[in-house]
């Protein structure tokens, strides 16, 4: 089980871990956003490919940002995915007025600076796990993006001899009466090491039958409904099929492809079930999602800059990796009904798991 690390940073200032397991699979995380920055594994004919988005060094990460910043790999916190309005959210009973990252008065993953521009302190938990792990924690000030209260946040990866990668999250309100708390993951993944510059070849399962809807002036925030994905461009529970079947229906100007709440519970639960089954033909390499939260959002990445050139001379772009990020509700603080699950209060705590199980299928 072993656990080595890094300089990612030429001044030293981040750390990058590597967990390495007895198959020869490696996973990488760095210390600034506790972010996912390489998966390797070997595929069906034993070629070891790396199947996510990143960047070599963590200069080349902050010049990336002054490009695009799609947030590859990255842990996302507060609050992940879109909180709108932003500028009249009630918590801890204040007016609390949050960051328009995106027009119309939309907070997007958390604010300016979100859990993903944050360094974290690193712990090697491998001998309490039995297998590669560590442990990052971030302390969350009050007042921090706007949001009330201190919340302190642990997020540990673990990689099993099965190629199996666990992400969990523990969070707890240290100082304040009550604050809003939905952290997630944002890695891309592209099962044929980039071989494909698309994942339109990629193919997709997802037992989720409905969708959060959404506001028909504002396409990307819901409204707490429901919407039924059978027979449309969103239905990947009646059969399996590839992204590029139906990504070309999408308006190209509002959404360009898949950026979906599939709702796979009302609620969290204290087992992980099935949520995302995706794989590629050309490598064999197929990625299976678990997870113990309600909500599973797939982004396809459709507004990624072509401009951006990442680890190994890749040009990334529009599609060219999968998201698959597990979360509870997206808006909740905004919608009464799932309101309750993203708050949190002193002597509570806020549990999130997900599994990235890889395997390889001839």
């Amino acid at each position: 089980m072993p656990l080595t690390k890094h300089a990612f940073s030429t001044d030293g200032s981040v750390d990058e871990y590597i967990l390495s397991n007895s198959r020869g699979t490696s996973v990488y995380v760095t210390t600034w956003g506790a972010r996912l920055t390489r998966f390797i594994i070997a595929d069906k004919n034993s070629k070891l490919r790396d199947i996510v988005s990143g960047f070599e060094t963590y200069e080349q990460w902050q010049d990336s940002l002054l490009i695009d910043d799609p947030y590859f790999g990255a842990t996302i916190g507060r609050v992940a995915g879109r909180i709108h309005p932003c500028d009249s959210v009630t918590i801890a009973g204040q007016h609390c007025v949050l960051p328009e990252i995106q027009p119309n008065k939309v907070c997007l993953h958390g604010g300016h600076q979100g859990f993903d521009k944050k360094i974290f302190t690193a712990t090697d938990v491998s001998a309490e796990h039995g297998v590669a792990a560590v442990k990052m924690v971030y302390v969350s000030p009050d007042g921090e993006e706007g949001f009330p209260g201190e919340i302190e946040l642990s997020v540990t990866y673990s990689l099993g001899d099965d190629d199996s990668l666990a992400i969990s999250y523990h969070g707890e309100l240290t100082k304040g009466t009550e604050s809003v708390f939905n952290p997630t993951n944002h890695t891309y993944w592209n099962l044929t090491g980039f071989e494909e510059l698309t994942v339109h070849n990629h193919i997709c399962s997802l037992p989720a039958t409905h969708v959060m809807a959404t506001h028909s002036d504002h396409p990307m925030i819901p409204t707490g409904q429901l919407q039924s994905v059978i027979g449309t461009a969103l239905d990947f529970a009646s059969q399996p099929r590839k992204y590029g079947d139906r990504i070309g229906e999408f308006d190209n100007e509002i959404m360009r492809g898949y950026d979906h709440a599939y709702v796979t519970s009302t609620m969290p639960t204290d087992h992980l079930r099935l949520v995302a089954c995706v794989w590629s033909e050309l490598s064999g390499i197929r990625l299976t999602v678990m997870t113990d939260q309600p909500v599973l959002v797939m982004y396809t990445g459709n507004w990624i800059s072509d401009k951006l050139v990442g680890k190994y001379g890749v040009r990334y772009g529009n599609h060219s990796a999968v998201a698959l990020e597990t979360q509870r509700f997206t808006n909740a603080v905004n919608i009464p009904e799932y309101r309750d699950q993203v708050l949190l209060h002193p002597g509570g705590a806020f549990v999130h798991k997900v599994v990235f199980k890889l395997d390889t299928v001839k």
